[in-house]
């Protein structure tokens, strides 16, 4: 008798085979098997031990994968808001051993970053403070030289002093950091634009869609009410449009100026750098300006870069997008 579910062995023998037998005054006769239909009792037991292994195997396998996976998550995450935070906290040491020495060493990077971005900064600050004192004397001895000759080396100490005091500023925002906070980038450039546009500039806020972005609302206010200034000073007027690409939110400053050459693009966000054009005119400016802007937006994992536009230059902001938020 056939076990339960006919997957015990059979009482007979299995297989395909021919037998045939001489009967007597009769002929030949031939027995051969019934071919059997899918599954028959071989097949019906390695299917039983593949379901068997796999209700065995499928859940330990996902609890593992599931352990090694989520360190491995914690890692991408915590690169990536070192990317748009470098004063982000430490990672967590959690999960298996190797694990957790790498993590230990993320840690170790993270540290080391943060110290050498920090030392450099104070010693700019340093450097920049320290020379107010040289410049001071200057301005004393300016005094006693002739009246043609004065004017002239007064107005280059006061763009030094302005200088010195715009590192310093850069200097003080960068060591104190804000604090980050998940925030409408919209209304940021709504507000930036009202201000502008309430002290008599000519800006046009052109369209506006929600972005949520996780920024220091102070730095960030910075960034674009430089660069919608710059936009006034040397294009005559700023349109400014924000909108979601992708991951990340992009806000645009254009203007009717002449623009820059090519190879003009990227030198203007050097410190201290300015264009032909802008030296020759009678703006006032330090060139520090778009290096900090640069400097900011990076800070928080995104970009500043300027191109060439149908009237004029376009400079664009672009930043990521908070962590689930969902690009339209």
């Amino acid at each position: 008798m056939r076990t339960l579910f006919g997957l015990g062995p059979a009482p007979f023998i299995e297989g395909d085979f021919v037998a045939t037998m001489r009967i007597a005054n009769v002929g030949w006769a031939v027995v051969q098997p019934i071919p059997e239909p899918f599954p028959n009792a071989w097949q019906r037991r390695v299917l039983l031990w593949f379901a068997i292994a796999a209700a065995v195997v499928v859940p330990v396998g996902w609890l593992f994968s599931r352990r090694l996976v989520r360190p491995i998550a914690g890692f991408a995450a915590a690169a990536e808001q070192l990317g748009r935070d470098p004063t982000a906290p430490i990672l967590a040491l959690e999960g298996p051993a190797e694990v957790g020495r790498a993590a230990q060493a993320f840690n170790r990077m993270q540290s080391r970053l943060r110290s050498f971005v920090d030392d450099r900064t104070a010693m700019i600050g340093a450097i920049s403070h320290d020379l107010r004192t040289p410049l001071t004397r200057m301005r004393f001895r300016i005094e006693d030289i002739p009246d043609d000759l004065r004017e002239n080396m007064l107005n280059e100490v006061e763009e030094m002093e302005q200088m010195i005091s715009s590192v310093l500023a850069f200097s003080r925002d960068a060591s104190e950091p804000g604090s980050r906070e998940v925030l409408d980038l919209s209304s940021l450039v709504e507000d930036v634009v009202e201000n502008a546009m309430f002290v008599g500039k000519d800006v046009t806020l052109e369209g506006s869609e929600k972005a949520s972005v996780e920024v220091d609302a102070i730095g960030m206010r910075r960034v674009l009410g430089n660069l919608v200034e710059n936009a006034v000073k040397y294009g005559g007027q700023a349109r400014v449009r924000l909108f979601t690409d992708r991951q990340d939110a992009v806000a645009e400053i254009s203007d009717n100026g002449p623009g820059l050459p090519d190879e003009e693009m990227e030198r203007v966000f050097q410190p201290f750098y300015r264009s032909p054009d802008a030296r020759a005119s009678d703006k006032q400016g330090t060139g520090l300006g778009l290096a900090v802007c640069r400097s900011i937006a990076r800070a928080h994992g995104g970009d500043v870069h300027l191109k060439r536009g149908t009237r004029g230059l376009i400079a664009q902001v672009r930043l990521p997008l908070a962590f689930g938020a969902v690009s339209a």
